[in-house]
């Protein structure tokens, strides 16, 4: 039988923030299951997106910090994701 009064994931799970000026207001957290894209508000905070593995949070990162509301052309977009991937890699 399940356990109804049983929510959210067991204590004593391990988490792992990972930050870095590059990622500017978004951090990376790393659990036993993915790793969680999260967005730093002024009150608040709010996952992303949920990736299998680091390389790919970086990605969903990047492409969020493109993403600063303003009007973009494709090619401009492509260039810019292609430069902050740049910068990415050469830290990791």
């Amino acid at each position: 039988m399940a356990n109804y009064n049983f929510k959210g994931r067991p204590p004593g799970t391990n988490k792992v923030k990972i930050t870095s000026p590059i990622l500017k207001e978004y951090y990376i957290v790393q659990d036993e299951w993915s790793y969680n894209l999260v967005k730093r508000n002024k009150a608040s905070e709010s996952v992303m997106g949920y990736y299998h593995d680091l390389p790919t949070a970086l990605i969903g990162a990047s492409k969020y910090l493109q993403l600063d509301g303003k009007e973009k052309t494709l090619e401009n977009y492509i260039n810019k994701l292609n430069n902050k991937l740049d910068e990415l890699r050469s830290i990791v």
